[in-house]
């Protein structure tokens, strides 16, 4: 499939498995533990998919998941909280399919356009507006030479998320969902799809990362 037609592509972030009941048995849309098996053949009907679930039960999740499945690392930072054994401070991401080239709209590519552009607007009598062109022809460039390369590991610690609306334990942060849209090579012309919408905070920062107008959805 070209790098231009665009893709169904998924993500999940179900309750992690035996933990459903402990952290949202008193949310309103809890209805019990996640059949994981029937989760990951939904999210295979997709051109690309991605799912979020613990460390502790990464070996049981993968085994369920089909060959060729990959296992990116979120390293988040420990949680302060007492432990009798080591403390926790990462959690596995599953993926799947995707778009296999490199993207001028990955992470990477961006910062390319950026740095040229504040590069530009110190530069005496700079004109921005030519150099974004510039920058972003650039950054296609790179892209194409493999040096705006994807990673399988995001090394973000998040703040506090008590001000997120309808926010949910677990709530994922921007950074973190724009890392999984570049793992699966993620275009603005894709259709993307968050089966456990939770607090709606992967939805927007799709629509941010695709220049959709949250406004106009209304």
């Amino acid at each position: 499939m070209g790098s231009d037609a665009p893709l169904r592509l998924a993500y999940a972030d179900p309750p992690y498995p035996g933990l459903s009941r402990r952290y949202y048995g008193n949310h309103p849309d809890f209805a019990g533990e996640v059949d994981h098996r029937r989760l990951i053949e939904q999210l295979d009907t997709y051109d690309g998919w991605a799912l979020s679930t613990s460390a502790r039960a990464l070996q049981e999740v993968l085994a369920l998941c089909p060959p060729g499945s990959r296992v990116a690392v979120w390293d988040r930072g420990e949680r302060p909280t007492r432990s009798a054994g080591p403390l926790n401070a990462w959690e596995p991401v599953i993926y799947r399919g995707g778009r296999l080239d490199a993207s001028r709209f990955t992470m990477a590519g961006e910062r390319i356009c950026r740095d040229r552009l504040e590069n530009a607007s110190r530069r005496p009598g700079g004109r921005v507006a030519e150099d974004l062109d510039d920058a972003s022809l650039v950054a296609a460039d790179d892209a194409s030479r493999g040096s705006s390369r994807r990673i399988d590991v995001l090394r973000y610690r998040p703040g506090s998320r008590t001000t997120d609306p309808g926010r949910v334990i677990g709530a994922k942060p921007a950074a973190f969902c724009r890392w999984m849209f570049d793992l699966l090579g993620a275009e603005p012309q894709d259709e993307f799809t968050d089966l456990f919408a939770g607090s709606g905070g992967v939805m927007r920062a799709w629509h941010a990362f695709a220049g959709i107008d949250e406004r106009s959805r209304v």
